[in-house]
């Protein structure tokens, strides 16, 4: 009799043979991937990690981790644009839920803050991808433009312009903030005895003189 085979769920093949994984259970390896890849890359970055420490880290092959993420710059990719899409729907959750948004994202990067590893992740990586031949190159490039427009739009819609003194306005205001955020994010990895969300926060209480309505009190 024919022994039965045995199908390594990671394999690149298994796809195509029916029953062999769930969509549930290739999501969760996807998932954990995902985490694995995030947290090696914020430790040592994207030039340092390799296809086969994130396969090691995981318990898998080096082809099982190419069967969800065609290449090493894909799965950066992933992992980039998951954070970033979190950060995205928390924000508007809380904007949802009527909290101004200059104040939606100073708690969004108190959240952030309470994962040290992923704000590592984005200080190195950022780093990094400031040489065009980094694979995450673009994808910074293209979140600086998509940050600056999201901050300007948030303070216009907290801000009068008219009140701004001269050669200030909404986006010089939000290279401003990200400036400010991104810099002490820098700095906060070095020495995370400050609080980086609170300075943000007391920056941004220096616009109340030019907010179109007060705060209301806590």
């Amino acid at each position: 009799m024919r022994r039965a085979e045995a199908y390594d769920l990671d394999d690149p093949r298994a796809a195509a043979r029916p029953g062999t994984a769930t969509k549930a259970k290739g999501e969760a390896r996807r998932r954990e991937i995902l985490d694995t890849a995030m947290t090696l890359f914020s430790g040592a970055g994207f030039n340092r990690v390799s296809l086969a420490d994130i396969a090691a880290e995981v318990g898998i092959t080096q082809a099982g981790v190419l069967h969800y993420f065609p290449s090493k710059a894909a799965l950066l990719i992933a992992v980039l644009q998951e954070r970033e899409a979190r950060n995205t729907e928390d924000k508007r959750a809380r904007e949802a839920e009527g909290v101004r948004p200059l104040d939606a994202y100073v708690s969004t990067l108190k959240d952030n803050d309470r994962r040290p590893e992923l704000v590592q992740l984005f200080v190195i990586l950022a780093a990094e991808a400031t040489a065009e031949g980094h694979p995450g190159h673009e994808w910074f490039v293209q979140r600086n433009i998509d940050l600056t427009q999201s901050m300007t739009e948030s303070v216009r819609r907290e801000i009068d312009e008219s009140k701004l003194p001269p050669g200030v306005d909404a986006t010089v205001i939000a290279r401003w903030v990200l400036g400010i955020a991104h810099g002490l994010g820098a700095q906060w990895v070095l020495d995370p005895s400050f609080d980086r969300a609170g300075h943000v926060e007391l920056f941004l209480n220096l616009l109340e003189p030019y907010l179109n309505s007060p705060r209301a009190q806590a």
